[in-house]
């Protein structure tokens, strides 16, 4: 078995079925692959849907998942594996007819040999956007290059419904952090990048390939100002706990001063060259302003 690929899912079942006809679709032989679909206590109708796609694809796992967490979700996949590589897509997300086998080549073919492949995530939105949204917000990319990340990328790695890795690579730094990750409805971040971070300073060998796309599902909650800004939020929480972990034990203010710098990230990208911008946001801007936050990056 060359590829394992894992889907964990909570609660998801009316966006499962597209993830799954995905993979059903792929070019490489169905022999070659097979899909993992780690339940983390879903109770819709997610068992209903795995079972409609047995037949579908040759080699679909449903695993169940008991512990509440999408790290504890992933480490199950991954260890239930018997791919000798893995890849992980989200629930909500769509493979390119040629994800497989192109994760596959480059695991293959790439020398020095990779110890994570990923590539383009691309946004599927649910709803029009707002006049203030732009799109690219949505968009994970490193460019329309192939190679390997260079030194100041490979620290964020790749985002976590597109990336790869050998399993035995999983094995040796022990997945990911339970800490860290989606709880339920709970927004959590940072799981996949503090696996990256630990891995590339001894093996900095992150393989990108633009070629390599899934195409991911915005809904309509992610467009709204409140969930921008608790992503944001969480974003700096798991930064502060990655810096502690490091060694670094002034918690408090490292979170204060992480959660700035991605609330002003998102502040940037949200109404760089918008003529429109709602009064909301610029209050908030001068805001940041005031504590000296929006100068500099």
């Amino acid at each position: 078995m060359d590829l394992s690929i894992i889907i964990c899912t909570y609660n998801r079942a009316n966006w499962l079925g597209a993830a799954l006809a995905s993979l059903a679709e792929q070019t490489l032989a169905r022999d070659r692959y097979e899909v993992l679909l780690v339940d983390n206590n879903s109770t819709d109708a997610t068992v209903d849907v795995v079972a409609a796609y047995e037949g579908k694809i040759a080699n679909l796992n449903y695993l169940k998942e008991t512990r509440q967490g999408l790290s504890h979700a992933r480490n199950l996949g991954w260890q239930s594996a018997r791919g000798e590589f893995v890849a992980f897509m989200d629930d909500d997300a769509r493979a390119a007819p040629d994800w497989c086998e192109r994760i596959v080549a480059a695991f293959r073919n790439v020398t020095p040999r990779p110890v994570s492949v990923g590539g383009k995530i691309l946004p599927l939105f649910e709803s029009p956007l707002p006049s203030w949204f732009s799109p690219e917000i949505e968009v994970r990319s490193w460019g329309e290059t192939a190679g390997f990340l260079e030194e100041s990328r490979r620290r964020y790695g790749f985002s976590g419904s597109n990336m790869s890795f050998p399993r035995e690579v999983l094995a040796r730094y022990g997945g990911f952090s339970a800490n860290l990750g989606m709880q339920g409805r709970k927004i959590r971040l940072g799981e996949d990048s503090y696996l990256f971070s630990r891995i590339q300073e001894r093996q900095p060998y992150f393989w990108y390939d633009p070629l390599l796309v899934v195409y991911h599902l915005v809904p309509q909650r992610n467009l709204t100002l409140r969930y921008r800004l608790n992503r944001a939020f969480a974003a700096g929480r798991s930064v502060a706990f990655m810096q502690r972990e490091g060694g670094d034990r002034s918690s408090w203010c490292v979170e204060l001063l992480n959660t700035a710098y991605f609330a002003k990230e998102l502040c940037r990208s949200l109404l760089i060259d918008r003529n429109d911008r709602p009064a909301q946001f610029r209050k908030l801007c001068d805001l940041f302003k005031q504590f000296g936050v929006l100068s500099g990056r």
